[in-house]
């Protein structure tokens, strides 16, 4: 074989060998961006799934703090509708009619003088209520500043009853609150 073949033939396998470099070049750079558009996609998904999840999460948390805030708002328009009705309600004892005044407030000295024993003092708010004790037998040692009622005493002073509405509306107001609730409030709780 003559210099001129060889070097023919050593041109031909370099050729092809430069060819299968070439084609194996190709197929890594295929594979490889194969590889790095299906992990950026990978990377891509995972960052749209943490951010579903985070968005999730956050309207989990507002609808919850939502919630939150209208059982509140619902709260203090019912605490201030509750608050109205003690207002009225001691407004209205405040202006009871004569009548219906002293039959309270004898109601009252009965119910005291007999959770005393029968041995006590009064303490009136009001000049009417003087007039009671008295035909209570009850004997009048002071006046109180309320908008009615009266406070009795054991004759030892050990025991002090306030029958004053502003005592018994302070006294009895957890009591009051439930019920008044219960009354405007029942169907809202069904």
């Amino acid at each position: 074989m003559s210099a001129e073949k060889i070097i023919e033939q050593i041109k031909k396998d370099a050729q092809k060998k430069v060819k299968e470099i070439l084609i194996e070049a190709e197929k890594q750079a295929k594979n490889l961006s194969n590889d790095s558009r299906q992990e950026a996609e990978e990377k891509a998904e995972k960052v749209l799934s943490d951010g579903r999840k985070q968005s999730e999460k956050l309207r989990k948390i507002l609808v919850s703090k939502a919630d939150q805030d209208t059982k509140k708002e619902i709260m203090n328009a019912r605490e201030k509708i509750i608050e109205e009705c003690f207002i009225k309600a001691h407004h209205k004892l405040s202006t009871l009619s004569e009548k219906e005044y002293k039959e309270t407030v004898a109601f009252l000295m009965r119910d005291g003088s007999k959770k005393l024993g029968g041995e006590c003092t009064v303490i009136i708010s009001r000049d009417a209520d003087k007039k009671i004790a008295e035909n209570m037998g009850l004997k009048v040692t002071g006046n109180v500043e309320s908008s009615g009622g009266i406070i009795l005493q054991s004759n030892d002073g050990r025991v002090t009853l306030d029958h004053t509405f502003d005592g018994i509306l302070k006294r009895e107001k957890d009591k009051i609150r439930i019920m008044v609730g219960k009354l405007l409030f029942s169907k809202d709780a069904e």
